[in-house]
Order: C-alpha cells, then sequence, then structure tokens
C-alpha cells in the first residue's frame, strides 16, 4: 500500500539522508516506500557533503534561530550524523523555488539537494527505540509553498527509514509540536515535570511504532490509531497541574497523553490526559 498523505503535494518533495555508509546500510532506504535515491545520500565522512550540511545547519537557524536555540556544527556531527542520521526532504537544486533558494543562501552552482525539512533522532540501548532529538520543517518560513503536513511527514518517514520500534521524546506542554507527536497515538508519560531539563515545564514520552502509527504521523487518512478517551486535561499554563500529575507518575499511576491538544489562545493549550495501560 503506497503511502497517501493529506497533502498530496508533499510527495513531491525528494527524501534524503545524512548518514556514514555503515549505518546507512542498516537502514530502511525505502522508507513507507519513498525510495532515497543514491545521490540523496550523504555520507559525512566525506569532504563532499560539506556544502549540504551547511544547508542544513542554514534550515536549523531559520526554524530555531529566532528562539536562541540553533545548534553549532559539531552538535550535528556528535548526535546524528556519527551515531545515527539525518533524514528529511527537499528539492533538487534546481527545482528550488527562489524564496528558499534566497532563505538559505544556496551558492551559486550548487545541484545537490536543498533541504525544507529533517529530523534526527538518537538510538538508545534498546536497538528498536530512539530519542527525538531534532524536527525542523520550513512550513512556517515559506508560506508562499504546499508545505501543509511536512513536519509529520519528515518524522514518519526518518523513523521508518531508523527502522525504529517505539519512540522517546521530550516537548513542552505549551508546544505546537505536540499535536504533531500526538498523532502517532497516545503518549504513555514518563514526566509531567522535568527539573533535568532546561525547562521543567516539559514533558516526556514513550510512544510505539507500527505502520498504522506512522502512516498516521505522515497525514494518511487511511490511517487509524486507537485512543483512550480523555479523564482531565492540563492547561499549559498551570505548572501545579504539571507537579501534581508528576507526583502521580512517581507514586506508579500510568497515564498519557490521549489526543492532541484544543487551543486556548495566547500560547496556551489544553492538553488531554487519560489512564494508559
Amino acid at each position: 500500500m503506497s503511502l497517501r498523505p493529506g497533502n498530496a503535494r508533499l510527495l513531491e518533495l525528494k527524501p534524503f539522508v545524512v548518514a556514514t555508509a555503515e549505518n546507512c546500510a542498516r537502514f530502511d532506504l525505502c522508507p513507507l516506500g519513498l525510495a532515497i535515491a543514491e545521490d540523496a545520500r550523504v555520507d559525512p565522512l566525506r569532504r563532499a557533503s560539506a556544502p549540504f550540511l551547511e544547508l542544513l545547519a542554514r534550515l536549523d537557524a531559520a526554524t530555531f534561530g529566532p528562539e536562541g536555540m540553533p545548534m553549532p556544527h559539531w552538535l550535528f556531527l556528535d548526535t546524528a550524523e556519527l551515531p545515527s542520521g539525518i533524514v528529511g526532504f527537499g528539492h533538487r537544486a534546481a527545482d528550488a523555488p527562489a524564496s528558499l533558494r534566497a532563505m538559505l543562501r544556496v551558492p551559486r552552482g550548487y545541484e545537490g539537494i536543498v533541504p525544507v525539512s529533517m529530523y534526527i533522532a538518537m538510538p538508545t540501548i534498546d536497538p528498536l527505540v530512539w530519542v527525538g532529538h531534532n524536527l525542523a520543517s520550513l512550513r512556517e518560513q515559506l508560506p508562499d509553498q504546499p508545505l501543509r503536513g511536512l513536519g509529520g511527514l519528515t518524522k514518519a518517514v526518518a523513523l521508518a527509514a531508523f527502522r525504529a520500534g517505539a519512540q522517546i521524546g521530550v516537548t513542552q506542554w505549551d508546544s505546537a509540536a505536540l499535536g504533531v507527536h500526538t498523532r502517532m497515538g497516545p503518549l504513555a508519560l514518563l514526566t509531567a515535570w522535568t527539573p533535568g531539563h532546561a525547562e521543567a515545564q516539559s514533558l516526556t514520552y514513550r510512544v510505539g511504532l507500527d505502520g498504522a502509527a506512522l502512516r498516521a504521523l505522515a497525514g494518511d487518512p487511511a490511517a487509524h490509531v486507537g485512543r483512550p478517551a480523555p479523564t482531565h486535561w492540563i492547561d499549559s499554563a498551570n505548572h501545579g497541574a504539571m507537579q501534581a500529575l508528576q507526583d502521580r507518575l512517581e507514586a506508579g499511576e500510568h497515564l498519557c497523553v490521549a489526543g492532541p491538544p484544543a487551543p486556548l489562545g495566547r500560547g496556551r493549550q489544553r492538553v488531554p490526559i487519560a489512564p494508559w495501560r
């Protein structure tokens, strides 16, 4: 069954992977049926990779730079390019829109892929469990382009390429990305208040992955994942409620984020919570 995201225009983009040859040999290079062409496989240990890796750094800065969170080049190498990989989508340089070329300052004469998204995850001791690190998409920065759903598609294809069976992630209660993550299904809560993070008002989740979860994440309307009915909601501005939820988790309760948040306005949202098996 071929992947059919709600925004079919996304399938016009070209998938790419950045990984060493050794890591690439372990990946599924046709994730969810989307083949990653040989010339879209970038080996970070080769000098020829430098122009594309610079464009990835500019993509990261364009999405996270305004928040003061761009990654230095060494962090790309240490957390992604050596231990795992980076998977994303882009345009062939000849087909890249002018707005994208200008935003990423594509060098004259460059002929490779110009990226519009990427996902980074790191393997754990359990080879089937991966920790999500970075999801970047230029959808908001390029409103003139048909990129609706790009973040979810990128994450889904990347996790399929990594052959992940489960994913752990950390995000903030008020993050718009939480709605993307919940497409995979209920998110089992590992923390609701996380002092070990720079922002304690973060949650840590774990979610199992199968074909249905990945297709739902990719925006395929034919995919279905089951969800429990929420028993209560957490206001993303209510730190006391997060800490109380953390106390329940530490007392042994099993809880989950049951579904997508509901917006409250002014950067706030309500997050549905339910018991979890």
